[in-house]
């Protein structure tokens, strides 16, 4: 089975992507992946319009222009997230006759002819061929064995989004609550260089600090096996849900609050509520749990399986 990823480099709904295909079969990441040309890509909207005044065919050839690497191939499955990606990559599945699916919210009517969207989101509407998951899928499988951990806590951090603004007060007072704990932390694109760099002034003699720049999934991985407590903040929602899909618990911070946008609260009640993170304020880090807390793995597995069911049903 040839499955294509059409991705617009934008990390999160990369991730869903490759975790989708994780759950159907092993992935190369070399293979059946290719991300659009930035010029296509800049108007969904005008596109998916487009397609209804030219023949599908014509913004096929336009498409092959655009990326001479798809020319040869035909996809038996075709993968895609993020509102952009959405007509080119219901043109490669009609050139391939292949199914297609979309992952998270769909925005534009075109979806309505795709053969799934997998979904978190109880809101989606009927009119959408919606596959529920509990857990959006992600590039992060569950760990095999339980390791003992070899250093204290891991500590990723966001930026402003989600909802969240964060002043440098907030960042300061993250500084120093964590200024005495063996930490090693990691930064994102969204991280305010002041921020980062007044982490590394504060540090404590048993701090490390990893760009995320030079994070690879490798290197992101083994960070995560090595330490025996996890720290997010809570505006992270792709790093909340890669952990997850590890099989870890996640102690997410919640710097300020209460968020404006409630889609991505009612997200993070929803993975408490299973008891998958806890959310807990900088004062409260000494009721963080460990990240074998929980039955966070059981769950995990539990979903990838119900998915790989649903989805082999389309083929």
């Amino acid at each position: 089975m040839k499955i294509a990823i059409v991705a617009d480099k934008k990390s999160g709904d990369l991730s869903h992507c490759l975790g989708l295909r994780g759950v159907l079969k092993d992935y190369d990441p070399k293979k059946d992946i290719f991300f659009l040309h930035k010029d296509l890509i800049s108007f969904p909207g005008f596109l998916e319009r487009l397609l209804r005044l030219i023949n599908e065919k014509f913004l096929l050839f336009i498409l092959r222009l655009l990326n001479p690497s798809v020319v040869d191939y035909k996809f038996d499955f075709v993968i895609c997230s993020g509102t952009r990606t959405a007509v080119p990559a219901y043109l490669l599945a009609k050139a391939s006759k292949a199914k297609i699916i979309y992952i998270g919210s769909p925005k534009l009517r075109i979806i309505k002819k795709f053969d799934g969207v997998v979904s978190e989101n109880s809101d989606v509407s009927k009119v959408y061929k919606v596959i529920s998951s509990e857990l959006p899928p992600t590039r992060l499988k569950p760990y095999e064995n339980e390791r003992q951990p070899i250093r204290q806590s891991l500590v990723l951090i966001g930026g402003d989004g989600n909802g969240y603004d964060y002043s440098e007060k907030d960042w300061y007072r993250l500084a120093f609550e964590f200024k005495n704990i063996s930490s090693t932390f990691i930064n994102s694109k969204r991280t305010p260089k002041f921020a980062w760099q007044n982490l590394k002034e504060n540090s404590g003699s048993e701090h490390k600090h990893l760009d995320t720049e030079n994070t690879d999934l490798e290197l992101l991985t083994k960070n995560l096996d090595e330490h025996s407590h996890i720290f997010v903040t809570a505006d992270s929602t792709t790093r909340i849900s890669e952990i997850i899909s590890r099989g870890y618990f996640i102690n997410v911070i919640e710097m300020k609050g209460p968020i404006q946008y409630e889609m991505h609260h009612d997200l993070m009640k929803s993975l408490q509520e299973k008891g998958l993170l806890k959310i807990m304020r900088l004062d409260e880090l000494h009721l963080s749990e460990n990240k074998y807390h929980g039955n966070v793995k059981k769950f995990v597995v539990t979903e990838r399986d119900a998915l790989k069911s649903k989805l082999q049903k389309l083929l």
